[in-house]
């Protein structure tokens, strides 16, 4: 098929991956919420389960609240008793009621033989696994399906999919959040299971006829279906896209461009397209120019009209950052890439098969309730938390204000600052301004202005710090690509510091005190002045002193608050599977807090 008529990256901005956000300036307003944070020991202050595995999560809206279902094992990929959990929220940023949608599924004590005549012994004893690729389905009568599928593997390599699939259950969510009782909507007959061997009645055994009829629904939903092409095998009809030779295409998503016009993506920049209605498709082809591997990738149309694609634009499969949107007119031509999220924490528990970063992106199926005003994306993180992305609409760039005077007390204003909160380091709304918290062992909170690219500025930035023996804050300009050119940090002895050629000590500050920074920047001379608490700071004879940047900049684009410093790992050259090989110390339990309020934020431009 004519490349044209397929999904494809006209851009030349791609990723520098030595760092984890690939020198890629931030989409305006994008804000990045952990929905779960993995606690092997304190698994009451998680989701209850004390798994350290956790991913594929899916997404929802219904009747006002947000729904997350994501997969989780004990350690590692594909090993031990899996099972999947509910999470949900009002607001798509405080996550709670955490409930065990799948449990874990003990297969019985029995012998099956497959299509092919392969036999496998269980002895009671064997958990299965579950691996999904969607999880939600909402009728046209409104009634929402939650979905899973039990699979099992001989080893940890290996997919439970099709032969050694058990099958794809389904239960109904209701409108205050309860759940129905488990049913099989698709067991993997080829596997060999008979019907009693299966510890969940079939679909059609429920007395709900209007369950059953949503269950149908779903079964005759071709383009829902596709999504189950790994797991159920592509044998059956209700798979329309067969695999290829010596290739499986999976982890599809799709997008209509036209009322019969649909764009099918996969994994590793595969895609296809149908003209009536995913009735039938083009071969499946490989869209060049989309640079990815096996992290998923997440493509839509936005609330605006556009589209948008969401994926890791990186060749490496191990190393799955940085998180990146792109955008488009048509949903063809894809250009703008802009970062979505480039914070990223460390990897704290060993396990097979956890790469680094963002993947198994998923936002709000077609068909569904979604927001008016942004794009929501699930995505897991090192497959050990799940996350949550608020991606303004329409997607924006540079900041172009010559002159900004924000009120951080004031929800209008915070809307345009992008924000990353890990859940014991948040980032949120009081009454006098934006609260960071910080009492992450492993992990900061980060709040960004984008600013219009200035060669000259000045900032001034008012907070009050609500300690001064422990905890740091880093205030930063930075350039479109997120170099530092000035840093000032507040450590933990009440010093402020500043960051030239060297960290130099320039004044003090004290708890619950305010504290007014005022920074001239020039890019034209490498060169910047400060004031603290409006006096600036001078030389012995009472000029005003001139500190050097911390590197050479062209241009002043970003102002950057963050709780700790920026990590610069992991690097192409550290091994998933290596790292960790152990728990990180001390990574279960909060460090005593640090909090920082900040009042006010002033820009101007004065090139």
């Amino acid at each position: 098929m004519d490349e044209k008529l397929l999904p494809r990256y006209v851009g030349t901005v791609h990723p520098d991956c030595d760092e984890v956000h690939g020198r890629i300036p931030p989409a305006r307003g994008v804000k990045c919420y952990q929905v779960t944070r993995a606690n092997a020991r304190h698994p009451e202050w998680d989701d209850n389960t004390g798994y350290t595995y956790k991913h594929a999560p899916d997404l929802c809206l219904f009747h006002g609240r947000y729904y997350i279902q994501y997969l989780c094992n004990p350690e590692s990929e594909h090993l031990g008793a899996g099972q999947s959990i509910l999470a949900s929220s009002a607001d798509g940023v405080h996550w709670d009621r955490f409930t065990v949608s799948f449990p874990p599924y003990r297969i019985p004590a029995c012998t099956i033989t497959d299509c092919d005549g392969k036999q496998t012994q269980f002895s009671g004893d064997t958990f299965a696994v579950m691996h999904q690729r969607m999880s939600f389905y909402q009728t046209k009568t409104g009634r929402m399906l939650v979905s899973g599928f039990y699979g099992f593997t001989p080893e940890a390599w290996i997919c439970p999919w099709d032969r050694r699939g058990i099958g794809r259950v389904v239960r109904e969510l209701y409108e205050d959040g309860t759940l129905s009782d488990i049913y099989f909507i698709y067991p993997n007959w080829q596997a060999g299971w008979s019907r009693d061997q299966l510890l969940y009645p079939l679909f059609d055994e429920c007395p709900d006829e209007g369950f059953k009829n949503a269950c149908r629904e779903l079964l005759s939903d071709r383009l829902a279906t596709q999504q189950w092409a790994e797991e159920n095998g592509d044998k059956d009809d209700i798979i329309t896209i067969k695999h290829g030779k010596n290739q499986s295409y999976q982890a599809f998503c799709w997008y209509h461009t036209a009322p019969e016009t649909v764009i099918g993506l996969f994994k590793h920049s595969f895609c296809a397209r149908s003209d009536d209605n995913g009735n039938t498709w083009s071969p499946v082809q490989k869209s060049w120019s989309l640079v990815m591997s096996g992290q998923k990738v997440w493509g839509c149309q936005t609330p605006d009209g556009a589209y948008a694609m969401v994926y890791d634009p990186t060749l490496e499969t191990q190393h799955r950052y940085p998180l990146c949107i792109t955008t488009s007119k048509d949903g063809l031509a894809f250009d703008n890439m802009r970062l979505v999220c480039g914070d990223l924490t460390q990897k704290r528990y060993p396990g097979l098969f956890k790469d680094f970063g963002f993947q198994y992106m998923r936002g709000i199926c077609e068909g569904m309730d979604r927001p008016d005003d942004r794009l929501l994306i699930a995505y897991s993180v090192n497959k050990e938390d799940i996350w949550i992305a608020h991606i303004p609409t329409p997607v924006c760039g540079e900041e172009t204000a010559p002159v900004l005077h924000e009120s951080l007390a004031q929800a209008d204003t915070l809307a345009n600052w992008n924000l990353y909160c890990p859940k014991w380091a948040s980032a949120e709304p009081h009454t006098d301004g934006l609260l960071m918290r910080d009492a992450d062992p492993a992990d900061y909170c980060r709040a960004e202005r984008l600013l219009a690219s200035s060669a000259r500025c000045s900032i001034t930035v008012e907070l009050t710090p609500k300690q001064d023996t422990h905890g740091c804050l880093y205030l930063t300009l930075c350039t479109a690509q997120g170099a530092d050119a000035v840093r000032i940090v507040l450590r933990d002895d009440g010093t402020v510091y500043l960051r030239t050629t060297t960290e130099i000590p320039v004044g003090t500050y004290r708890a619950d005190e305010v504290l007014s920074l005022t920074v001239h920047a020039d890019c034209r001379t490498f060169c910047c002045t400060l004031e603290i608490n409006g006096v600036p700071l001078c030389e012995p004879d009472g000029t005003v002193r001139t500190f050097r940047f911390m590197r050479a900049a062209n241009s002043i684009s970003r102002f950057v608050l963050r709780t700790g410093a920026y990590p610069h790992t992991p690097t192409l050259d550290m091994d998933p599977e290596e790292y960790p090989k152990e728990v990180l110390p001390g990574i279960d339990e909060p460090v005593l807090e640090s909090s920082y309020l900040i009042h006010r934020f002033d820009f101007s431009k004065t090139d």
